[in-house]
């Protein structure tokens, strides 16, 4: 017998692996969708280019290095994901497939009209990245979940004109693998209860492809003959619990419709903050990377303010590139009181720089680090410094103020004065096939 708790209420499932349904008052069984934008960069690209519908559209990564995005056509084409493009470049111009550099702005301006969008089915949802969240439909008022679920897919694309597809089950895991099926179904949606036999589904799908085994968890059990989602969810909790840990004890519970992953409505804020990139060509001066490293920390401080932290640690680090000999990693770091305020982690982001760089080599990614997180208002008082001073109060408002417009009027409208020169810099990656915005298109 498995036991767990699940909101302070303890649920029993015995081994033929039926659940009570644990209703509450006003509400339907669990029931969770997981709703996934359908090939979510293309479809964004397509938003633009209307025409390119039903013909072979790929994505490229930074720098136009591999493909991270392919059209149903592509897919049909046989372009592999994660294929670099220089060997399918002259495939791709004999086939007729259109390519795009990566435009991340726009796909992150649709991913928050799609999330927008998936709210008005839903009083629970949790936005798990960018082209996929999890919502409760358990409602009282709604009466077939998976009609439901095809007004969710008609209405999100009716309203942004991204396609999605839509799993259902009684568990996150079990509403993952619906969506797999979903995805290959005419109708894009599909539900657990729509399996003729569960356990005749469950021995259909490989290990590897349960969501929340990674490549460790599944070398492992490949290796003790456990091939299946049926075979794994079989397994005594005792061996689980000790080979895989709590986390895998979890994944196989919810294989048995026991729920154990719950929602996540509000972001859990992160302990660190990076951001990193490659550049478009090599880097040796140190005003380049310095212009690089304040896109960064721009890009980074925006972040913590989001979460509603500040941070008392910034690491920079730069890199060479891994297909040079003498390849080199150097970083430099620097502590300071608790802060968000944008103008003064660049400074100790250019002190850190300073530390870290060298003259000479040919640096081919740079990338900051914050860390040290605390809450905004939890700052400890200095003996010597006023309230004001201690809680940044005048530089938090300002911030407040500059991330306020940005929010209304598009990213970096009011931005430090060196970051108007960082677009088309040396190190800016490369994108030769960038989609091209119109002013009006959101």
């Amino acid at each position: 017998m498995a036991v767990c708790f699940n909101r302070g209420a303890v649920v029993t499932a015995f081994h033929d692996w039926t659940v009570p349904p644990g209703n509450v008052p006003g509400r339907n069984p669990r029931i969770i969708a997981v709703a996934d934008c359908n090939n979510f960069f293309v479809s964004c690209e397509r938003l633009l280019r209307p025409e390119l519908e039903g013909k072979p559209v790929v994505v490229l990564s930074s720098n136009d290095g591999v493909v991270i995005s392919r059209s149903a056509e592509a897919k049909a084409l046989g372009i592999a994901m994660g294929e670099p493009f220089f060997k399918v470049e002259g495939f791709c111009k004999a086939h007729g497939v259109t390519v795009f550099s990566s435009n991340f702005g726009l796909y992150e301006e649709v991913s928050r009209k799609v999330a927008a969008a998936l709210g008005k089915y839903t009083d629970r949802l949790e936005v798990y990245s960018i082209d996929e969240a999890f919502l409760s439909l358990d409602i009282a008022s709604i009466g077939d979940p998976l009609k439901y679920a095809g007004q969710i897919r008609d209405g999100v694309q009716k309203g942004t004109g991204v396609p999605v597809s839509v799993g259902l089950g009684p568990t996150k895991t079990l509403a993952k693998l619906m969506l797999n099926r979903a995805k290959k179904s005419s109708e894009g949606v599909f539900a657990w209860e729509d399996s003729v036999s569960p356990d005749a589904f469950l021995e259909t799908v490989p290990v590897g492809e349960i969501w929340g085994i990674g490549h460790r968890m599944g070398a492992l059990l490949e290796k003790r003959g456990i091939k299946t989602a049926r075979q794994f969810r079989d397994l005594p909790d005792d061996w689980i619990r000790k080979n895989l840990t709590v986390r895998g004890l979890h994944t196989a519970w919810e294989l048995r419709g026991l729920p154990c992953i719950h929602l996540r409505e509000v972001e859990a804020p992160q302990k660190s903050i990076q951001v990193s990139r490659s550049f478009g060509q090599a880097v040796t001066t140190f005003e380049e990377l310095r212009s690089a490293v304040v896109r960064f920390v721009t890009t980074g401080a925006r972040r913590l303010r989001a979460q509603r932290s500040l941070a008392s640690r910034i690491v920079v680090c730069l890199a060479t590139s891994h297909f040079r000999p003498g390849f080199l990693v150097a970083e430099g770091a620097r502590g300071f009181l608790p802060t968000s305020y944008t103008p003064f982690l660049i400074e100790r982001a250019s002190d850190a720089l300073k530390e870290a760089f060298r003259p000479g080599p040919l640096y081919a990614r740079a990338g900051i680090l914050l860390a040290g997180f605390v809450p905004e208002g939890m700052v400890q008082r200095g003996l010597f410094r006023s309230l004001e001073e201690d809680l940044g109060l005048r530089e938090s408002v300002l911030m407040k103020t500059v991330d306020s417009l940005n929010a209304e009027m598009g990213k970096e409208v009011v931005a430090p004065a060196s970051l108007w020169k960082t677009e088309g810099a040396s190190w800016w990656p490369r994108r030769e096939r960038l989609s091209r915005l119109p002013e009006d298109i959101f």
